[in-house]
């Protein structure tokens, strides 16, 4: 199966680590950061509920923006308990966009090594 990603910033629909892109030197993540975003892009992987951010070469997941009735994630979806979107984590993640200081807040970034 095709695993997908949703540009949060643009609204695009992105695949991922999948055999469709392998000809691409660059994963289509990474090249649609680059198109769309001079290099920075916030993606929501639909099937696990997690943000993964873009940043030139390296990667960030933040965790998620939708949480349970208790307020806990529910990465990859396991649990399978209704999942709502959360303002505050919403308008956390926002005003980091909106400030530009994914840089400053983020301090767990990996190298991604184009394969995103």
């Amino acid at each position: 199966y095709q695993r997908r990603v949703r540009g949060l910033i643009c609204g695009g629909l992105v695949c991922v680590r999948s055999q469709c892109c392998k000809w691409l030197e660059t994963g289509e993540c990474t090249k649609h950061a680059q198109q769309c975003g001079t290099g920075t892009a916030i993606y929501l992987v639909i099937m696990s509920s997690t943000v993964v951010i873009i940043r030139g070469e390296r990667v960030y997941l933040w965790g998620s923006v939708y949480l349970d009735q208790h307020d806990e994630e529910d990465i990859d979806l396991k649990r399978g308990k209704t999942l709502y979107l959360s303002d505050t984590r919403y308008q956390c993640l926002n005003q980091q966009w909106l400030s530009h200081s994914f840089d400053h807040v983020l301090k767990r970034w990996g190298w991604h090594q184009s394969q995103f």
